[in-house]
């Protein structure tokens, strides 16, 4: 069998020698993420090891070795997974304790869900379960249509020489029957929405609003999250203190490990709205953001991540203001473990079942938009992007602004199914005015009916939340141009 090894921080000569007294071939090693996609592109092997490191561990790796039907699986040292390495799906693991003998069995097991490849996992933590209600991924998941839309503009070298194998490194956890054959059509699987767009203010907070204010009015159980490190406005927008800002708690919470759905009641703010469609009252669960910049280090990914995951198990429906900025050149910095500011925009996309990109219907806000949506595709592990152009208006487009949006989203991105919201100040400004929602503020207007329009584009109520993939990040760092 064909071994890549991208182990850092483990001893690699003991795991190739454990390997070649095995009969297996190391092809070649990688001590990076870019350096084991630059392998992957030139020798394909049949298993990728991956340590438990950040330099290694990555969406993009696997989603790389996903692409190309590599079978990836973690190399531990023994101690449980960290946070990132859970997120990733990989349910194999291969223990190689330091000073102890290495037992390369696990790899001629076969996936995971064969009695070898499941003996393997138990010493080791589990990586956790599924959402529930969702579908398990099959092998013919490399052939989703989602997945085949971003592949097509791979290069004809690297589809001819490199075909898929009809194999998933994504198996389900030991002991789980597929999820289809006890699915409950009536039960509500927990998402989590959200929210992002690109510098400028295209309307990301109003949208985050309306859409919470709209879900919540059609009788579903919503919080409202606020993880902007840069400009949080969602207390202010609804009139609420921020003071003690209920995310920045959450999240220290967290970090103790003390965070509970009672404590969430606790530190989340209520924020009244109207009758829901069912005729009772309704109300936001909101976690108010940071009201001072300089708070950000608060918010790291890991303390996000598992507040967000907190709220899954709280609230059905978890709508997240995101920052706007996905950067990642602060991961160069030597210092490893220095808070990063866009952490918790990046950890929120990241964990969200769904992903709203909303941009601005203007010529720098579609280029705003075009230009930032492959970086936004890097980093999503859902294949649920729906794109948002808000304030489309003719006063900036000329005749038919809605046809020369989609127009233009279709050539230069890919994107076909956006949804436009009209451009509705009034409305907007009754909203800010009295610091409610645009579904509370106005909700006879095109903005309102925009909102509902995504949030009927969401299908919240008809189906169970879907399965994340890893295959964005890692095809997206292959494709040379990306059309979305």
């Amino acid at each position: 069998m064909r071994v890549a090894l991208a182990v850092p921080g483990l001893d690699v000569d003991a795991l190739e020698l454990a390997l070649l007294r095995a009969g297996h071939r190391v092809v070649w090693r990688a001590l990076d993420a870019d350096e084991v996609v630059g392998h992957l592109a030139e020798a394909t092997p049949d298993v990728l090891l991956l340590a438990d490191h950040p330099d290694v561990a990555t969406s993009t790796v696997v989603g790389a070795s996903d692409l190309l039907g590599v079978r990836s699986m973690l190399v531990t040292a023994g101690s449980p997974l960290s946070a990132a390495a859970r997120r990733l799906g990989v349910h194999e693991q291969l223990v190689a304790r330091p000073g102890a003998p290495i037992d390369v069995a696990a790899l001629e097991a076969g996936p995971l869900g064969d009695a070898g490849s499941a003996a393997a996992l138990d010493d080791t933590e589990p990586i956790g379960d599924p959402p529930a209600g969702a579908d398990l991924p099959r092998s013919g998941d490399l052939r989703d249509d989602a997945r085949l839309h971003r592949a097509r503009s791979l290069s004809s070298r690297a589809v001819t020489s490199r075909p898929q194998r009809a194999r998933s490194t994504r198996s389900a956890p030991r002991g789980e029957a597929p999820a289809a054959l006890h699915a409950e059509p009536s039960s509500l699987a927990p998402r989590i929405i959200a929210v992002w767009g690109p510098a400028g203010a295209p309307g990301r907070t109003t949208v985050a609003i309306g859409l919470a204010a709209e879900l919540a009015g059609r009788g579903l159980p919503v919080c409202l999250v606020d993880a902007d490190t840069y400009g949080g406005a969602i207390a202010p927008s609804l009139g609420l203190l921020d003071e003690s800002p209920g995310f920045a708690a959450a999240c220290r919470l967290a970090g103790s490990g003390s965070l509970t759905a009672d404590e969430l009641d606790r530190v989340a703010q209520r924020a009244p709205l109207g009758s829901t469609l069912r005729g009772t009252h309704a109300e936001l669960r909101v976690l108010t953001g940071i009201g001072r910049p300089h708070r950000w280090p608060e918010l790291s990914a890991e303390r996000v991540t598992s507040v967000l995951e907190q709220c899954r198990a709280w609230r059905p429906i978890t709508v997240v203001d995101t920052g706007f900025n996905l950067e990642t050149d602060e991961e160069l910095s030597s210092d490893l473990l220095a808070p990063r500011r866009n952490a918790a925009t990046i950890a929120a996309l990241r964990a969200a079942d769904d992903v709203v990109a909303v941009g601005a219907a203007d010529p720098l806000g579609l280029a705003r938009l075009l230009r930032t949506y492959p970086d936004l595709l890097d980093v999503v592990l859902t294949t649920r992007v729906r794109v948002v152009v808000n304030r489309v208006r003719s006063s900036v487009l000329g005749l038919d602004p809605a046809g020369q949006v989609r127009q233009t989203l279709d050539r230069f991105g890919g994107v076909s199914d956006a949804v436009l919201i009209d451009d509705d100040p009034q409305a907007a400004d009754a909203a800010l005015l009295t610091a409610r929602s645009v579904v509370d503020a106005a909700p006879r207007s095109a903005l309102r009916a925009g909102i509902a329009r995504l949030a009927d584009a969401l299908e919240v109520t008809e189906r169970p939340a879907p399965v994340r993939s890893r295959f964005a990040g890692g095809l997206a760092a292959l494709l040379p141009g990306r059309s979305g």
